[in-house]
């Protein structure tokens, strides 16, 4: 009995792998030209994403779960989409919880608002009421609305929008090279060709840093004793 019941686990992982290796590179696209990213020895990963898009709020249990696991060569940058699904303008809401020090305790709690409790975040007031209820001054909030710093990153996260050509949420980019869509394959696949593509990302940056040429000891012993000599 034991036998036959590890035989239909190890048929059953053996299928697993397969869908996954059958289903690996679906939702993968180059993007031309690559998206210019920081130079500073990271592999940037970003998703696209709206408040109001339900595939997002489905995603973003399992994005934060896989956010936890990557070593510090990886940082994930969430960018807003302007598209404004039920009403909410998302660049303007991330950024300004953001600049108010709130998004990364309110951002999956606007999932499950928008989306579970169905709270019509997109109506003003009705948002104001949430924000109070959730500890925010709604003040503050217009506020952070207004400011230069959430109006200037929110009009960058719409070019981002327009340069990367995303079409739909969630999408994400590893290193402004390849654009990834979760499709039918589901997150578990999309995960798998986010970290392959990191991986090659990582591996490239490793051939770039390519370490400044090391002079013999010998050759600079000499080097020394022809200077000597022509100083005497």
């Amino acid at each position: 009995m034991i036998s036959k019941c590890l035989k239909k686990i190890g048929v059953f992982l053996f299928a697993a792998v397969a869908f996954t290796a059958a289903h690996a590179q679906q939702g993968v696209t180059p993007i031309n030209p690559p998206q210019p990213v920081e130079n500073d020895g990271k592999v940037e990963v970003l998703e696209f994403f709206a408040y109001g898009c339900i595939h997002c709020a489905n995603l973003e249990p399992a994005l934060e779960a896989w956010a936890k696991k990557q070593p510090p060569d990886v940082k994930l940058k969430r960018i807003p989409s302007p598209a404004a699904i039920m009403g909410i303008d998302s660049t303007v809401l991330y950024y300004s919880l953001e600049a108010l020090g709130q998004i990364d305790r309110l951002h999956p709690k606007l999932f499950e608002a928008i989306h579970l409790e169905k709270v019509t975040i997109g109506n003003p007031a009705i948002l104001n009421k949430w924000l109070e209820k959730n500890g925010v001054d709604p003040k503050k909030y217009e506020e952070a609305q207004k400011s230069f710093s959430v109006v200037t990153k929110a009009k960058r996260a719409t070019k981002m929008v327009e340069d990367y050509r995303i079409t739909a949420t969630p999408t994400m980019v590893v290193n402004g090279r390849f654009l990834l869509e979760q499709g039918t394959a589901g997150a578990q696949v999309l995960f798998a060709n986010v970290d392959q593509q990191i991986a090659q990302a990582r591996a490239t940056l490793k051939t770039a840093a390519v370490p400044a040429a090391t002079v013999p000891t010998a050759a600079k012993s000499d080097a020394k004793k022809a200077v000597a000599t022509s100083v005497k």
